[in-house]
C-alpha cells in the first residue's frame, strides 16, 4: 500500500496544485467566452518544447522556448479579442489546428514521434517527481497567489500572459487534455451558481475527487493517468448540474 501512495502522491500533489490556479482561470475562460484558448496555447507550448527538443536544447533552452511560444500565442490572442471579437473564438481554433498538425508534420520522420504526440496530448502524469512538483508547484502557487491578490490586473488586463505562463508548465506534465477539463469542467459544473464563494469550494472539492479517483483507476488498471483523470474530473459536471437545478425546483420562489 505504501508503494502505490509513493508513486500516486507526487502526481496528486502537482494537480492540486494546478488546481489551485486553473479553478479561478477557468471561471474566467468560460466569463469571457473563449472556451477553446487553454487548448490552444496548450498546444502551442507543446510545440515549443518539441522543437526544442528536436534541437537538442538543454531543460532551461526547452522551458524557455515553450514559454515564448505560449506568451506571443497570449499576445496574439488578445490583440483579436481586442480588434476582431466577432472571430476571436473562431481564430483560436484555427490557430490550435495549425499547430497541432505543425507538430504532426514536424515529427513525422521521428521513430518516436507517435510517443511524443501522445505525450503532449494524455501527459506524464504519473511520472511526476518531487523535483517537478516543486518546480510547476511554485509557478502555479505564485501564479495564483497574484490572481487573488490583484484580480483586477492580473484576471483582466495581464489575463492572457498569466494563463500562458500557467499553461506552459502543465501542459508539460499533465497534458493537453487534462489542462482543458482541469480549467473548463468544473466551471461549467457551476456556471448556474450565484453564491461564489460556495462555486469555488465546490470546483476544488470536486476537481480534487475527481483527481484523485482517476490517479487511482490509473493506476490499478494501468491505464493512461491523463485521460483517466479527465473522466474522473468529468463526473462532477452532471453531479452538480443536477444539484443545482434541484435547489432551484425546491425553492420558496419557485413554489410560490
Amino acid at each position: 500500500m505504501l508503494s502505490e501512495i509513493s508513486v500516486l502522491l507526487p502526481a496528486f500533489v502537482i494537480g492540486l496544485l494546478m488546481m489551485i490556479i486553473h479553478v479561478p482561470l477557468g471561471q474566467e475562460v468560460l466569463r469571457r467566452g473563449i472556451i477553446f484558448i487553454d487548448l490552444s496555447l496548450a498546444q502551442i507550448a507543446a510545440m515549443g518544447a518539441i522543437f526544442a527538443g528536436m534541437l537538442e536544447l538543454n531543460l532551461f533552452a526547452t522551458q524557455a522556448c515553450a514559454l515564448s511560444c505560449a506568451l506571443l500565442g497570449g499576445l496574439f490572442f488578445k490583440a483579436m479579442e481586442k480588434h476582431f471579437p466577432e472571430i476571436a473564438e473562431a481564430v483560436i481554433g484555427c490557430v490550435f489546428v495549425l499547430s497541432a498538425t505543425l507538430v504532426i508534420l514536424a515529427l513525422a520522420g521521428n521513430p518516436h514521434g507517435a510517443e511524443h504526440i501522445n505525450d503532449i496530448l494524455s501527459g506524464q502524469l504519473l511520472f511526476a517527481t518531487w523535483g517537478s512538483v516543486a518546480f510547476a508547484g511554485t509557478i502555479f502557487t505564485v501564479s495564483a497567489t497574484l490572481v487573488y491578490w490583484k484580480p483586477d490586473i492580473f484576471m483582466r488586463k495581464y489575463f492572457y500572459l498569466v494563463l500562458a505562463a500557467v499553461i506552459t508548465t502543465s501542459v508539460q506534465v499533465c497534458g493537453v487534455y487534462l489542462v482543458f477539463a482541469s480549467l473548463i469542467f468544473p466551471a461549467v459544473a457551476t456556471a448556474y451558481m450565484e453564491d461564489g464563494r460556495k462555486r469555488r469550494i465546490i470546483e476544488y472539492a470536486g476537481e480534487a475527487s475527481g483527481l484523485a479517483a482517476g490517479l487511482a483507476v490509473s493506476f490499478f488498471f494501468d491505464l493512461p493517468a491523463g485521460p483517466a483523470a479527465v473522466w474522473g474530473i468529468s463526473m462532477m459536471i452532471p453531479v452538480c448540474l443536477a444539484a443545482e437545478k434541484r435547489a432551484k425546483n425546491s425553492s420558496p420562489v419557485n413554489h410560490a
